[in-house]
């Protein structure tokens, strides 16, 4: 069913979430980049469970169905024919339980066209604005003017550097701190990873862990640069004097990788990632987290998913056609059954045509395991999964 393969996508993004954080924690410790973890979630979480759906088996895991029981066999089973009943009754039996997978992929879908129309919609206004930006230069680089857009980086094959008209207004030191933020941008692609983890996000507008993870990489992107940055020798005095400066006049945001001055909380958590000292007790902290991921990679990759959204493994694999629980009563033993007895089971063994079939088999038991073959057993007593024929 739809709803079930929902549900094991949210569990998936939920646990790449966590190790997202435990990772951003553990390179934190030591001024590393971060991003790259809160990316991978963000692929991983529609990757993963499209993957498990298309191509079971692909990663260990991933192809296990949870659905298969196992079945203890300490006695002959009687495999007799399905009742045409039960048969008949399955298409309103699935008609009952599809209808709300029905209505889920419905909302899906409307989902994913409303954000298509909400993208569509903003690039045909950013397209729009772009006519009117004017070629310009800053610190002798070429850049775009615009009347009340940027700092930022626009575009996704050829992305220029926005800067809004009252950019020149700036101290020189301010002014060079924010073009060196942007050219780290542009020369990083931080444009391109976020325009990827924006089109992760439109397959899957209902998963409330993606946008959280979505949130978190923007954040993590600007982390990167401003380390970047300050590790070319800049002042993180004057630097943090040129977030401030710039985030109290920014813009609109922009359909954009990525901004110099964003809102006022992202801006006040950049500004103490910046100053804050290097925590004490660095190593033990990094390998804590270092194994909180670990775990939750562990239980990503252990995860068994549902077979398909359709919920049809399911409903195989607990009605099986042709298999009767201990309790049944067993049948007249004959061609396509097996009685519980020993007599049965010679008076099987030496049934009319089966000779031929059986010459090889000295021993009540091994007349069975031969018979129970095609039910997908293979020795009583051994716990194995029932399988579909």
């Amino acid at each position: 069913m739809v709803i079930v393969w929902i549900g094991y996508c949210l569990l998936i993004s939920g646990l790449l979430a966590l190790a997202a954080f435990a990772t951003q924690r553990a390179l934190g410790h030591f001024r590393k980049p971060v991003r790259w973890g809160w990316f991978a979630a963000v692929v991983g979480s529609v990757a993963l469970p499209f993957a498990a759906f298309l191509a079971p088996g692909l990663l260990p895991g991933l192809g296990a169905s949870p659905w298969a029981p196992l079945i203890e066999l300490s006695e002959a089973v009687v495999v007799t024919s399905a009742p045409a009943a039960a048969e008949a009754a399955e298409p309103a039996a699935w008609f009952a339980a599809g209808a709300p997978s029905v209505f889920a992929g419905g909302v899906w879908a409307l989902l994913v066209a409303g954000m298509l129309f909400h993208l569509g919609r903003a690039y045909r206004r950013l397209r729009s604005e772009m006519r009117t930006w004017t070629p310009g230069r800053v610190l002798g680089s070429q850049v775009m003017i615009a009347d009340d857009r940027g700092p930022a980086v626009v575009g996704i094959r050829r992305p220029v550097v926005v800067m809004p008209r009252w950019i020149p207004e700036l101290d020189d030191r301010l002014l060079r701190l924010v073009f060196l933020h942007e050219r780290e941008h542009q020369r990083a692609g931080d444009h391109r990873l976020f325009a990827v983890a924006v089109a992760a996000l439109v397959l899957m507008p209902w998963n409330l862990f993606l946008w959280w993870q979505l949130s978190r990489l923007r954040l993590a992107i600007e982390f990167d640069c401003d380390r970047r940055v300050l590790e070319r020798g800049e002042s993180p005095r004057d630097y943090a004097d040129a977030l401030i400066t710039v985030g109290g006049r920014v813009s609109a945001p922009l359909l954009a990788a990525a901004a110099f001055a964003e809102r006022k909380p992202a801006v006040e958590r950049r500004l103490r990632r910046m100053t804050a000292p290097l925590a004490r007790l660095r190593i033990p902290r990094t390998l804590g987290a270092t194994g909180v991921a670990a775990l939750a990679i562990i239980l990503v990759l252990g995860t068994p998913p549902a077979r398909g959204p359709d919920g049809s493994s399911r409903a195989r694999s607990r009605h099986r056609p042709g298999s009767r629980n201990r309790g049944e009563p067993a049948g007249p033993p004959g061609r396509g059954s097996l009685a519980g007895g020993p007599a049965d089971l010679r008076r099987l063994r030496h049934a009319p045509g089966s000779s031929e079939r059986r010459r090889d088999a000295a021993t009540p038991r091994a007349v069975l395991s031969e018979e129970l073959q095609g039910c997908g057993y293979r020795r009583p007593g051994r716990a194995v999964a029932c399988t579909s024929t």
